[in-house]
């Protein structure tokens, strides 16, 4: 669901604060990545979208994480929106039909998330899990609370995609689905 693009899209940009929000109301799917990174000028975003795109040397990017997800975007009927300023970072919101026959999975959301979450050091991450009754908020917070001054190891990274699962299914969300 090109929740890593998103997210790494926004740590080599520099981002101390990365929100990563997933709901799904109303019969759609949102994803929606913001981050206070160096963002990126006029003339970049109005390139973003094109593969290849990237403003990143190789073979840290090579561009195609804003291409597909409007590519999703638009197989799907749904949408993708870019907003980003220099200096003022970059927000990525992408709604599709949930129940479309051809939705990407959601993939393994907290194998993805937790270990960047965990081992980006400084950067203050926020997860929301939301759908049309309930709110579910996993923080930086959370993980220091969890990692209790201990350094980074398995039984954290088990806690929290633990974590993660539950919110998921506090939402009505599975992970291969």
């Amino acid at each position: 669901m090109h929740v890593a693009d998103l997210v790494l899209n926004a740590l080599r940009a520099g981002a101390r604060r990365i929100d990563v929000v997933l709901e799904r109301k109303g019969g759609r799917l949102i994803l929606e990545v913001a981050d206070d990174g160096q963002g990126m000028t006029e003339r970049e975003l109005e390139r973003a979208l094109d593969p290849f795109f990237t403003t990143k040397d190789r073979p840290e990017g090579i561009g195609l994480g804003l291409s597909l997800a409007r590519q999703t975007a638009e197989e799907l009927g749904g949408e993708l929106f870019v907003r980003s300023f220099p200096g003022g970072g970059t927000r990525v919101r992408l709604s599709i039909p949930y129940e479309h026959p051809d939705r990407p999975p959601l993939g393994d959301l907290a194998g993805t998330l937790v270990p960047l979450m965990i081992s980006s050091e400084g950067v203050e991450f926020t997860l929301r899990l939301a759908d049309d009754h309930s709110t579910w908020v996993l923080d930086n917070k959370d993980v220091r609370v969890a990692r209790g001054g201990d350094a980074p190891g398995y039984g954290l990274l088990s806690f929290l995609e633990a974590k993660v699962k539950e919110g998921l299914e506090s939402i009505g969300l599975k992970e291969d689905a």
